[in-house]
């Protein structure tokens, strides 16, 4: 009895009356659907497969319908083949779905679908026949179009050596004897009409394979023939070496003209097209008869569906009126009883609760809920309130803690330094940080909506956004998303900006990964130049490494070579070799004087310079030397302070920055020449052209030696190597910029001269002297005395320092000391001064293969190889200044 006073209880008992009322309703909804599918089978029986036939009648006489353009679009014999076996296969499954129809309603009009059913087929398999006519016909006459075009490639190489050789001896190219001559004049005719009527012929055999029109193919064989005619007799008056092979092809030329040819074939093709477009009407008519056919039967099928439709329509209301009626009283009955029994007691007790929760959640602890005796669940509810009255002072201290807690963790996210964002196992944006938005130029609207990992990839990579794993390999953003889902992982992003980000993901234990991400544009850059400042010394420490030797090896072989020229003067052609070979020594010694600019280890002789001076003496031979096509616009600034530089390495610097961007425009453009005074003492020298622009992947690049976009043979790539490496020994800067569309702009930061540049002396003029010439490289050493001899001194050698300096002591008469700097034991420095102790007055002149700093303070340092008017100069200073200064001590 305890059961049922409880409210469970009175409820079980009001769902026990309700379901005794709803199984008697069940009882008689029962027999209502008995009397509907006795109704229902006689549709399912005999109008529902009538009507199923006749609709899927219909869908096939659609198709059927479209077969016959389906036919005539097959472009190959597979495709034909396909069509064909599609149109069988509905004829077949048309003929078994009117043999349905048949069964089901016999009295229809079933003879005539299935009469014009089979003349379909029959039009069809016509037009099929026709198609295949048609395609063969196309590959003969492509097979008959590719003969003639071979036979043209042989005729056009049968005449064209002889077409060459004629205009080559007509034209003056060639001097034959007056026999000769007067041949080819009579043969240049022919052979050029052979030529031309040849091309005509292949011209109307090519125009004839697309004629539609039988008059105009008619005309096009009338005009061929005309044309062959004109080959017969041009092939009789062509040299006799030729004429076997022009008649033998002339032979197939005609038999297109013959039955058989080209035009027989476009002929029958016309007929063949005839009697398929005629097949494919016919066809057409019949799918439109069949299809009217087949309407009516669906028509009259669907008439007598609906009848029948009606008629159960009808039954289902009466039955569902009666249905309805029966289960609303049972659902007012159930309504009432519930509602005196269980819903109003426990109303009243439930707003008792109600407002107990409501005192105690306006801070009343004490509040208390009445029903707290009863044995029901409603006292089940109030005892149940006193222990959550008491929880909830606990919980609400816990919630002051978690607040607190909270608040400091947001304070922390917001100002976070790296952005921060986390994705959850749908891999949706489910939190971030106001610096993850500025990192990654996204705003609040876009992010609003919590998109995807893919959504944000696709965003970045449209704005060019590239992904590189740490070791620099290209990732893609999307694929490496499972990696961050399973395990830690570190990717960079690039912007078309500059800004690197670098990012950390973890996977988080929910599912998800968070990510921090850090903008390490400052650091990558600062690694960039670490590297290339790195890879630019390397290069000059291999240059210094090498250049010693390589100048030594390069002073023989300039030498011995300028010997050769001058005894082989009675030899023109071996001179020539000789000077070819001395041209490509001299080039050698070039490229390592240009990597020796680029290492900044050449010897450099600064002036002070006035730059407009100097870029407006170079105009004239920079517009002669680029081209018609380039326009020089100087723009150079007034009263511009000097630079202190070396003129002749500044004007060659200058010449190659020009050569540049004339390469960069394509010979075509402008360049602009600009003078600035810059900020800390320097002035600026820009070139600025209006080319392509350098890609930005390259612009790290283009300051390597070897380094060149240009074609193989185009360009050595030293040219801006050079330019650097001079002006960075000189004491300045090069800033380069340029975009792709935009341009190149370099500029040379030069320092301003400190002081102002004295003249230099007049030179005198100084007898022939005694010279002493010291080196340890013996090839080298005979090479230097024969040069000497040559400018007219007497010369000694010595292979070392300490012959030398016995020598000089042996030899009063020696002049002039003339050594190299770097040799084992006594050096050529040690050797100058130990010379000075035994003759003050000794004038000394270095030289050096080695690069760099060995000898830079030396103002008398020649390098190798040395030219041989360059050292007759250097020799008549020393011994010059050496005479100005005999003569002050003497006066």
């Amino acid at each position: 009895m305890t059961l049922w006073r409880g409210i469970q209880g009175r409820l079980l008992l009001i769902v026990a009356v309700s379901t005794l009322a709803m199984a008697l309703a069940g009882v008689a909804a029962i027999r209502a659907l008995d009397q509907i599918g006795e109704a229902a089978e006689t549709v399912t029986g005999r109008d529902v497969p009538a009507m199923t036939a006749a609709l899927r009648l219909a869908r096939i006489g659609d198709r059927l319908q479209s077969r016959g353009a389906s036919l005539m679009a097959a472009s190959t014999a597979e495709a034909l083949t396909e069509a064909q076996r599609a149109i069988d296969a509905d004829l077949a499954a048309f003929a078994e779905q009117a043999q349905a129809l048949r069964a089901a309603a016999p009295t229809q009009n079933s003879d005539q679908i299935a009469a014009l059913s089979g003349d379909l087929a029959a039009r069809l398999r016509a037009l099929s026949t026709d198609l295949d006519q048609l395609r063969r016909l196309a590959r003969l006459r492509e097979a008959e179009r590719a003969k003639m075009l071979a036979e043209q490639d042989f005729l056009r190489q049968l005449l064209g050596p002889s077409i060459l050789a004629v205009e080559a001896i007509t034209g003056g190219q060639i001097l034959p004897d007056p026999e000769i001559y007067r041949t080819a004049v009579r043969s240049q005719a022919p052979l050029l009409a052979a030529e031309r009527l040849t091309d005509r012929a292949i011209s109307e055999l090519l125009l004839a394979g697309d004629a539609r029109d039988p008059q105009a193919l008619e005309d096009g064989r009338a005009a061929y023939r005309r044309t062959l005619s004109q080959l017969d007799s041009t092939g009789a008056a062509l040299p006799s070496g030729l004429r076997t092979e022009f008649g033998r092809a002339l032979a197939a030329f005609r038999a297109q003209a013959a039955p058989g040819g080209i035009f027989d074939l476009q002929a029958e093709d016309m007929r063949a097209r005839t009697a398929a477009e005629a097949d494919l009407r016919a066809a057409a008519s019949r799918a439109a008869d069949l299809k009217a056919a087949v309407d009516g039967r669906v028509i009259a099928a669907s008439r007598t569906t609906a009848e029948v439709t009606e008629g159960l329509r009808r039954t289902i209301l009466e039955r569902t009126t009666q249905f309805a009626s029966i289960a609303l009283a049972v659902i007012l009955m159930a309504g009432g009883v519930s509602y005196f029994m269980v819903i109003r007691p426990l109303s009243r007790n439930l707003r008792g609760v109600t407002a107990a929760m409501v005192r105690l959640a306006a801070g009343e602890r004490d509040a208390t809920v009445p029903g707290a005796e009863r044995a029901d669940e409603i006292g089940d509810l109030a005892r149940a309130f006193t222990v959550f009255r008491e929880n909830s002072a606990q919980v609400e201290k816990l919630d002051r803690e978690l607040a607190e807690r909270s608040s400091l963790l947001i304070a922390t996210f917001e100002t976070m330094k790296d952005g921060f964002s986390v994705f959850d196992r749908d891999r949706r944006l489910v939190a971030f940080n106001p610096q993850y938005l500025a990192l990654h130029d996204v705003s609040a609207e876009e992010v609003a909506t919590a998109p995807t990992i893919t959504e944000i990839n696709r965003l970045l990579t449209a704005r060019g956004v590239q992904a590189s794993l740490p070791d620099g390999t290209p990732v893609d953003l999307d694929e490496i998303v499972p990696r961050r889902l399973a395990e830690p992982q570190r990717l960079e992003m690039r912007f078309p900006s500059g800004r690197v980000l670098e990012l950390r993901s973890n996977p988080i234990p929910m599912g998800g990964f968070a990510t921090i991400h850090m903008d390490v544009t400052e650091s990558r850059a600062t690694q960039s130049q670490l590297l290339h400042a790195q890879k630019l010394e390397t290069v000059g420490q291999l240059t210094g490494g090498i250049a010693h030797d390589f100048n030594n090896i390069l002073a023989v072989i300039i030498g011995n070579l300028n010997i050769l020229a001058r005894e082989l003067t009675a030899t023109p052609a071996l001179k020539a070799r000789a000077e070819r070979g001395l041209s490509a020594a001299n080039r050698a010694a070039g490229l390592i004087n240009r990597l020796l600019t680029f290492s900044r280890r050449q010897r450099l002789a600064p002036e002070n310079v006035d730059l407009n001076t100097l870029v407006r003496g170079m105009l004239d031979l920079m517009q002669s030397s680029l081209g018609s096509g380039m326009q020089i616009t100087p723009d150079l600034a007034e009263d511009l302070p000097r630079v202190r530089v070396d003129p002749g390495q500044l004007e060659n610097a200058l010449m190659n920055l020009a050569v540049n961007a004339r390469d960069a425009m394509e010979g075509t453009g402008e360049i602009t020449v600009t003078t600035r005074r810059a900020a800390d003492g320097f002035v600026e020298l820009t070139v600025a052209d209006t080319g392509a622009g350098i890609p930005p992947d390259l612009l790290d690049q283009v300051f390597e030696p070897f380094f060149t976009t240009k074609p193989v043979g185009k360009g050595s790539g030293l040219g801006l190597s050079m330019v650097y490496g001079f002006v960075r020994q000189s004491g300045g800067t090069v800033a380069l910029d340029s975009a792709p569309g935009r341009g190149t702009r370099v500029s040379l930061r030069l320092p301003e001269s400190p002081v102002t540049e004295l003249p230099r002396p007049e030179g005198l003029q100084t007898a022939e002297a005694c010279i002493l010439a010291v080196d340890d490289d013996a090839d080298l050493l005979e090479i230097t005395a024969d040069q000497l001899r040559r400018l007219g001194h007497a010369v000694v050698t010595a292979p070392d320092g300490l012959t030398a300096l016995d020598m000089l002591r042996e030899i009063p008469e020696i002049d002039l000391l003339y050594t190299d700097l770097a040799m084992p034991g006594l050096d050529g420095r040690a050797l100058a001064e130990k010379a000075h102790l035994l003759r003050p007055d000794l004038p000394v002149l270095f030289t050096s293969g080695a690069p760099g700093k060995a000898g830079a303070d030396l103002p008398n340092l020649l390098r190798k190889p040395v030219p041989e008017e360059v050292l007759a100069a250097a020799i008549r200073v020393s011994l010059e200044s050496h005479s100005r200064r005999t003569s002050a001590s003497s006066t």
